[in-house]
């Protein structure tokens, strides 16, 4: 059920806040209408019993869109205004430096409100806010965390959940650690990323399962701005689609001179579909624009290539990969094109595992 008051409490505490960039700087923190529904739906569904319904939140937007300064936002609630005694609020990353991010904008808009700036004592050299009056504390973790077990999580910010070099962090600071707490939250915030065998392409699936309908689970709170694959990249409605801030927080003339740049160097093309438009790509980098690939298909008969001269390469797998072996027939005359046969396998006994967890249709 919905608990108006508690919702709009959340968000008169964030609107008390201000804005720490650019020609923003100072000015009130008014939730625009994409955060202000993230905030109302994780604050203010609770359960039978008044306790937050959602203790995971999962939200995948590209850059630019006020991402850090929103996640800045939820972590002080959390700490200062979530009614928690001792609360201990983590902010996690890839790394030190990135998870100061956030932490660096939380600092700023504290020494902007003055009913917080008394009551909190920053510790820089251990990159810590302590709010006084519940003994409570927001702070950084080091990139060896993952070694500390028996933190008493209340909430944990993740910010650019797809950096994350291995899934040790993510497992230490999600799985039991809050189990302590009545109502802990994982807020979850990222751009998509190129690796779908990580942790944050595992959570970007189950994120789309529920919004989908394919799976259900009441405490976790789907969010996924971005388009499908196949949209037209190159249309300004799709980009306005992708980037709920647009317009806003991002300037459409900046949108379009890196569009324009990704069309004249395929390179970056897929820079510009994954940190713009969100999609998953399969490499940072591209060296052909996959509709030119795509171009190059045509049917190739497997009885006509018998005895024909043929290279044959293979890459066997170890663990997680596929093992592919792929044959190329070179044109025996200028009017032939090059054939491409390749074959792929993986283990027939873990196929099962793997097509649910890698969410690839392998049978």
């Amino acid at each position: 059920m919905f608990d108006e008051a508690k919702a709009q409490r959340t968000v008169d505490f964030i609107s008390c806040l201000k804005h720490t960039k650019g020609r923003w700087r100072g000015q009130n923190f008014e939730l625009l209408p994409w955060q202000d529904s993230i905030i109302r739906d994780v604050f203010g569904t609770v359960k039978e019993n008044g306790y937050r319904q959602y203790n995971t939140a999962y939200v995948e937007i590209p850059k630019k869109n006020g991402k850090s300064e929103l996640a800045a936002g939820v972590a002080l609630y959390m700490t200062c205004g979530d009614g928690e005694w001792g609360a201990e609020v983590y902010g996690c990353a890839s790394d030190r430096q990135q998870a100061s991010i956030v932490f660096d904008v939380a600092v700023d808009m504290v020494d902007q409100c003055p009913a917080l700036k008394k009551r909190i004592k920053p510790v820089m050299s251990v990159k810590r806010l302590v709010y006084q009056p519940t003994n409570s504390f927001y702070q950084v973790l080091s990139a060896e965390a993952y070694t500390k077990h028996g933190l008493n999580v209340h909430a944990v910010i993740f910010d650019e959940l797809h950096s994350q070099p291995n899934r040790e962090l993510f497992d230490v600071m999600t799985k039991g650690s809050g189990d302590a707490r009545t109502q802990p939250l994982f807020f979850l915030i990222t751009t998509a990323g190129t690796d779908r065998h990580s942790v944050c392409f595992e959570q970007h699936q189950k994120a789309e399962d529920i919004i989908l309908g394919r799976k259900i689970d009441h405490t976790f709170y789907p969010v996924i701005y971005g388009v499908s694959d196949d949209a037209d990249w190159t249309s300004e409605s799709v980009w306005y689609q992708a980037n709920p801030s647009l317009g806003h927080t991002i300037d459409i003339e900046k949108v379009r001179n890196a569009y324009l740049s990704a069309r004249d160097n395929p390179a970056e093309e897929n820079i510009f579909r994954q940190l713009r438009l969100n999609q998953w790509v399969k490499q940072s980098t591209r060296w052909m624009q996959m509709e030119k690939w795509d171009a190059c298909a045509f049917p190739v008969d497997e009885d006509e290539l018998r005895g024909r001269e043929c290279y044959g390469g293979l890459d066997l797998s170890s663990s997680i990969d596929i093992t592919a072996f792929v044959l190329v027939f070179p044109p025996r005359d200028d009017a032939e094109k090059y054939v491409i046969l390749p074959y792929f396998w993986i283990p027939e006994e873990n196929m099962k595992l793997r097509v649910r967890r890698d969410h690839v249709p392998y049978d």
